[in-house]
């Protein structure tokens, strides 16, 4: 499950907000509701038979298997989580993560898993 707010599943997308908004009334992607009631979009709930031809032309960058490495910052806002619930996360071996050359973090928001 690949959450985002509606603005990077925009951005990610290569849409507007009006067609996230369509393709949500339509099915095609699923919302889920947060504990604080903020909108999150799951993009894997794009990738289903019914949604095939339209997957075809969707951006590279939405591949689930490949590493979507970004900051520590972007990675808080994209999963709608605290600094602290991400280092949690990280020594808990929910989320990979790997340091640069400058010893800064980088999470990979597509190995995120649930228990």
């Amino acid at each position: 499950m690949r959450l985002r707010t509606p603005k990077a599943t925009c951005k990610e997308l290569g849409i507007t907000i009006k067609t996230l908004e369509y393709w949500h009334e339509q099915g095609m992607i699923e919302a889920v509701i947060t504990s604080n009631g903020v909108r999150r979009f799951d993009l894997d709930s794009i990738a289903s038979k019914k949604n095939k031809k339209r997957l075809d032309r969707l951006p590279v960058a939405l591949d689930p298997y490949r590493p979507n490495w970004v900051t520590p910052k972007d990675a808080r806002e994209i999963l709608g989580v605290s600094k602290n619930t991400l280092i949690n996360w990280e020594e808990e071996g929910k989320i990979l993560t790997k340091r640069d050359s400058r010893n800064h973090r980088w999470y990979d928001v597509n190995s995120l898993y649930f228990d």
